[in-house]
């Protein structure tokens, strides 16, 4: 892809071109280098649930070494769709601060366990506990929800409501929160819902009967290869310079446009938007709806909204282009500033369905651009990595139309870099006429000025 702007007049030694050399000289030796194929798994923190589209640490970690080299001032990166917390932990692991934010709860709770988890042998204490704890307990009341006996069979909720009655029953809520999330990930595993999948999909009836029946060992499982996990990421903190105070994260819920001042402006933007609406890409909200039936909502930071849980589509809908209304009347103004949004919508053609879900989507995307600058320093780095599905047999042109509504913005454009995605390529939520997988990635590199 071949990706042309204006760019503004700088001095040679500028810290953006220093940002561009250092970047291409990445795949001098190594032309693949962005790909990261030989990558098998994820590690430490990073693995502790598995979320859907998670970014690739090494690769934003890379970006943040690069930017660190020719800004070596920089302290504190912010992500507006904070989703796992990948960015946050290569921020962290780099000594530097971190805000995010994020729509779903079930996110905001990851990202506070992996920022800031018990100790191995604090979490490992807990583990027990809650493991010789459900042997005293008696048929606790399991959460009363639609469909429940639907994505639950008997024994997996009588076991799961025993693991989530011990839990709640542990006094140290830094413990609680680490269990909070193996319960995530075990719920995951043992629900009548297919794994293979984001989306809410039963298996079979027959399905079903061959699959786990024992939640409680599936727990014990589930916590202490997190445990395990929880070693490697306290090893890598103690690399950082000791003499330093240790790097903190400021987790916000809620959505990417809603007002909230930043204590403080961000150096980098670092995040990987959606790439269209969940429903048609990724739904993360669906994906969450069972952990957060189970999980203590006390106990997720900041102030839990019930109604994200009144339909197992509730977030998704709340999310980027979550709504079509009034989605037409916002037309003539983003292609305006999108050129790239108004050639897509012409080949569409006259299906006001289609044009309604993409306009939505822009319209919100905009807004939530426009929202994060006020966050970030003048000069501040931005590195967007974006994926481009496919939408009425063609391809929606995120990366060009993100880097018009940008510019139009007020930000330099500094340079975009190709990814080839490994084997295990991303799974968009349903199948389409063009199929469900992606190919390539782009991260999309540019720095945001105020307005002049």
């Amino acid at each position: 892809m071949t990706l042309t702007s204006k760019l503004r007049e700088v001095p040679s030694d500028d810290v953006a071109s220093r940002l561009r050399d250092r970047l291409e000289a990445r795949t001098v030796d190594e032309p693949d280098f962005w790909s990261f194929s030989a990558l098998r798994s994820r590690t430490g923190n990073h693995a502790l649930f598995q979320y859907p589209a998670m970014m690739v640490p090494e690769l934003q970690g890379a970006l943040l070494d690069d930017l660190i080299a020719v800004q070596p001032d920089v302290e504190l990166v912010y992500d507006p769709f904070a989703g796992s917390g990948t960015v946050m932990l290569e921020s962290l692991y780099r000594g530097l601060d971190f805000h995010g934010s994020d729509i779903n709860p079930l996110a905001i709770l990851l990202c506070q366990v992996k920022a800031d988890p018990p100790t191995a042998d604090a979490a490992l204490s807990g583990v027990n506990e809650v493991l010789q704890r459900i042997e005293t307990l008696h048929e606790p009341p399991a959460p009363d929800f639609a469909g429940v006996d639907k994505w639950f069979k008997p024994e997996i909720k009588r076991g799961l409501a025993l693991v989530r009655e011990a839990i709640s029953q542990l006094p140290d809520l830094t413990t609680r929160r680490f269990l909070w999330v193996c319960m995530a990930e075990t719920i995951r595993l043992v629900s009548n819902s297919r794994i293979s999948t984001f989306k809410l999909h039963a298996y079979t009836e027959e399905e079903i009967a061959r699959r786990e029946s024992d939640a409680v060992k599936a727990f014990g499982v589930v916590a202490r290869q997190n445990v395990e996990r929880l070693k490697l990421h306290w090893a890598r903190m103690l690399t950082l310079d000791q003499d330093k105070a240790a790097p903190t994260a400021l987790l916000l819920p809620g959505s990417v446009s809603d007002p909230w001042i930043a204590p403080r402006h961000a150096d980098i933007l670092m995040t990987s938007p959606p790439y269209g609406d969940n429903k048609t890409t990724v739904p993360y909200g669906q994906h969450s709806y069972l952990p957060l039936q189970w999980i203590a909502h006390s106990d997720i930071p900041g102030v839990f909204d019930g109604s994200l849980l009144d339909s197992t589509h509730r977030i998704d809908l709340l999310s980027l282009g979550g709504s079509l209304k009034h989605a037409d009347v916002a037309r003539d103004e983003l292609c305006e500033m999108s050129p790239a949004l108004d050639e897509f919508l012409s080949g569409l053609g006259d299906i006001p369905p289609l044009r309604k879900k993409v306009l939505s989507f822009v319209r919100d995307y905009r807004d939530g651009l426009k929202g994060v600058r006020s966050r970030l320093v003048d000069g501040a780095f931005c590195f967007f990595t974006l994926g481009e599905r496919r939408v009425g047999k063609r391809t929606f042109p995120l990366v060009e139309i993100t880097r018009e509504l940008l510019l139009a913005d007020g930000h330099e454009y500094v340079t975009t870099i190709e990814r080839v995605l490994p084997g295990s390529r991303k799974r968009m939520a349903a199948k389409n006429s063009e199929g469900s997988t992606m190919a390539q990635e782009w991260i999309l590199i540019t720095r945001s000025w105020a307005a002049k």
